[in-house]
Formats: C-alpha cells, sequence, structure tokens
C-alpha cells in the first residue's frame, strides 16, 4: 500500500487568487491539516503540514478547489 503523504506546498499565483480567499479557506481547513500562508512576490504559497490521514490523499485538490470556489 503507497504511503499517504502528510505535508504539501500549494503555489497560487497572486494575478488569479486573493490573500483575503486563501486565508479564509484555510481557516475552513484547519482540522485536516497545519496551515501557514506566506505573502511571496508574485506568488501566495501554502504551506500544509500534519495532513489528517484519512484525508491525505484529498486535502490538496479540495483545498485548491475551494479557494477557487471563493474567488466569485
Amino acid at each position: 500500500m503507497p504511503k499517504e503523504k502528510n505535508s504539501a506546498d500549494i503555489n497560487f499565483n497572486k494575478r488569479f487568487y486573493s490573500l483575503k480567499a486563501i486565508k479564509m479557506a484555510s481557516r475552513e481547513f484547519k482540522d485536516l491539516a497545519d496551515f501557514s500562508v506566506v505573502d511571496g512576490k508574485g506568488y501566495i504559497k501554502v504551506l500544509l503540514r500534519n495532513i489528517d490521514p484519512e484525508m491525505a490523499g484529498a486535502v490538496e485538490q479540495e483545498f485548491c478547489n475551494y479557494v477557487l470556489g471563493l474567488m466569485k
């Protein structure tokens, strides 16, 4: 059985995503992983650590989808 990863790094392009939406999504997903948001040059980096093992395969993609949904 493949080992599930318990961390991920996601880069969001500032031209398409807002810091506000990313922070809001991080708060909503706080029970599934530890989130750190870094406001960089051109990108907002989100570091996910200690991802819930039961959700390890889905948290990263679901988080990205949630952020996208907040961008309306």
